[in-house]
């Protein structure tokens, strides 16, 4: 029996996800996150999390730790081929490809058809692919540069926000949630456990669902928070659209935690359609880890129809 692997190393954690060669996905696993912020280029951490995810998928399926796989696909946040080292798990494999991890979400949302992803979770970005197989990608810029509409620039603006308005003796609406959720003192307190590591990034980020729990709440400032992302997002695939050929209609799918809130998502439908009035919006056919286990069976030569997952 032949085996395939597909990785999604997200900003939050990564998932792995082994396929045998019948197209049945036998196993799934979690790990930490797989991105180098705060990492030299050359650090040994990405290889670290894909032989983690690797072994413990092998264990959960009930695989010899020394499988050799036909082919491995990981798709990284943050990689790009010129600019990043690819890392050396020492999972065997016949085949061992890095992708960006747009390409795996892409190839998730319509297994090989044309269209724009929109990933939005931790950090924000638009890929597509046309009919004739020409790529645009929009945004991914990272916490720093960019990734608007994201988790983590929604919880940065609340906070920032609320900083701004304690400065002016006039406390956010959203101050009071900010200091329970992480369980601190002050808007003080919470600079300082940010800038000494003792709040993660992806903790950071995930202030974002009360943010929108009080947009829900009819907040002003969460309003308009959640206003600016959903048009941020959408003008992101917009972007994509345009450098694509605008007169060509393409499907989106959108992709990410920050979908998951239903208000959301209907909002950034608004904003899409108000950019793009004939906005086709589509459900993903898989999620970006089989994206990713989808690419192994194709560079393995594995031609296996629709997949059947056996494991959650």
């Amino acid at each position: 029996m032949r085996y395939c692997a597909g990785v999604d190393g997200g900003q939050s954690g990564t998932v792995c996800a082994i396929g045998d060669e019948r197209g049945i996905v036998v196993a799934r696993a979690s790990g930490p996150p797989a991105d180098l912020i705060g990492e030299s280029r050359d650090s040994p951490r990405q290889a670290a999390v894909l032989d983690h995810v690797l072994s413990a998928a092998l264990a959960h399926a009930n695989l010899p730790a020394e499988t050799r796989f036909a082919a491995i696909v990981a798709g990284l946040s943050g990689y790009d081929e010129a600019e990043s080292l690819v890392p050396a798990p020492a999972a065997s494999s016949e085949r061992f490809r890095v992708v960006h991890d747009t390409e795996i979400a892409h190839a998730g949302a319509f297994d090989g058809s044309a269209g724009i992803a929109l990933v939005a979770g931790t950090g924000s970005v638009a890929f597509g692919i046309d009919v004739d197989g020409n790529r645009a990608r929009a945004g991914g810029w990272g916490y720093l540069f960019g990734d608007e509409g994201s988790a983590f620039w929604i919880a940065r603006e609340a906070i920032a926000g609320a900083m701004r308005d304690e400065d002016f003796g006039s406390p956010s609406g959203l101050r009071a949630g900010a200091l329970d959720y992480f369980g601190v003192a002050s808007l003080r307190a919470l600079q300082h456990a940010v800038a000494h590591g003792e709040i993660s990034r992806s903790a950071l980020a995930g202030f974002a669902s009360v943010v929108l729990q009080a947009a829900r709440e009819g907040e002003r400032g969460a309003l308009e928070l959640r206003r600016r992302a959903v048009d941020a997002l959408a003008r992101l695939v917009h972007v994509v659209h345009h450098r694509l050929g605008a007169a060509r209609e393409l499907p989106i799918a959108p992709l990410g935690g920050m979908f998951s809130d239903s208000e959301f998502h209907e909002h950034w439908k608004w904003a899409m359609r108000a950019l793009e009035r004939s906005a086709t919006i589509v459900k993903p056919r898989y999620d970006p880890v089989v994206g990713a286990l989808r690419l192994a069976y194709r560079d393995a030569a594995l031609d296996v129809g629709s997949l059947v997952e056996t494991q959650a």
